[in-house]
């Protein structure tokens, strides 16, 4: 069974899985090496570990697609590639960078419906319309070459700076599994009430990105089947890297120097 076939049959289990995301080599084999069956990249990870602010214009897509790409040949484990918009304008190439995406050995990758993250404050989005035409063009192009390949459609609308619409996400989500989603993603849903109504309307899998609050119990009880973490690891590893450092004059500030993973233990998960 290759990656992607092992990816798909996790979706098609009635169980829930976590898929903890990665943002470099050393980040994914701890994931893997802590027990779980699969992993996502994090785009807004992999920009900051390189010094870019989350889906920055500044940063090259090649330097994108080369961590990726790491991040998959670090572990054996499925990968699925957060690839933002597509990385592209023009349908064509939503459709390559799918393909590309298979290429490299990704074993699923998701696509969303922001059409400018010029300004982080305010994106500019697709229309249903649009959204779904670079929805389709994705599912297409990869499946043509790995029928097995998960495409994941997102839309990024609660992350906007307008009013919280669930029968706006249902929409999209909607219209996104029309297109050929194999799983939908709405990041920023706020209630358990809200994940089950948008469950309701959808036949695929529904990806959640918890908020506090909510518990692994809780969303496996309402029948969640997919977890992931966006970037929480990588912003919580930094917000360590912060609390130390800043509080180092105090007089427990070097008490960190004993809380870490030790060199053994850190070896033991590299090759």
């Amino acid at each position: 069974m290759n990656t992607s076939q092992a990816f798909r049959k996790l979706h098609e289990r009635n169980e829930l899985f976590v898929m903890p995301n990665a943002w470099c080599e050393g980040s994914a084999r701890l994931i893997q090496q802590l027990g779980y069956a699969s992993l996502g990249t994090t785009s807004a990870g992999i920009a900051y570990a390189q010094g870019y602010r989350d889906s920055s214009p500044s940063m090259d897509h090649e330097d994108r697609f080369a961590a990726i790409e790491r991040i998959v040949r670090a572990v054996d484990i499925p990968v699925t590639a957060d690839l933002e918009n597509g990385l592209a304008k023009t349908l064509g190439k939503v459709e390559e960078h799918f393909r590309r995406a298979l290429t490299v050995g990704c074993a699923g990758a998701s696509i969303e419906d922001i059409a400018d993250y010029h300004d982080p404050n305010t994106p500019l989005y697709f229309s249903i319309e649009e959204a779904c035409d670079r929805v389709r063009a994705a599912s297409e192009a990869a499946h043509a070459l790995d029928a097995d390949f998960i495409v994941t459609a997102r839309t990024d609308y609660l992350l906007g700076a307008h009013e919280y619409s669930l029968t706006e996400v249902i929409k999209r989500l909607v219209a996104f599994e029309e297109a050929g989603a194999d799983c939908l993603f709405a990041p920023g849903v706020k209630s358990i009430e809200d994940i089950e109504a948008i469950q309701r309307a959808l036949s695929k899998p529904l990806n959640v990105l918890p908020v506090f609050g909510m518990t692994i119990d809780r969303l496996r009880t309402v029948g969640v089947r997919r977890i992931s973490l966006g970037s929480s690891l990588f912003r919580n590893a930094y917000r360590q890297i912060s609390t130390v450092l800043l509080g180092l004059e105090e007089p427990e500030g070097l008490d960190f120097l004993q809380s870490g993973l030790s060199l053994n233990q850190l070896d033991e998960v590299m090759r």
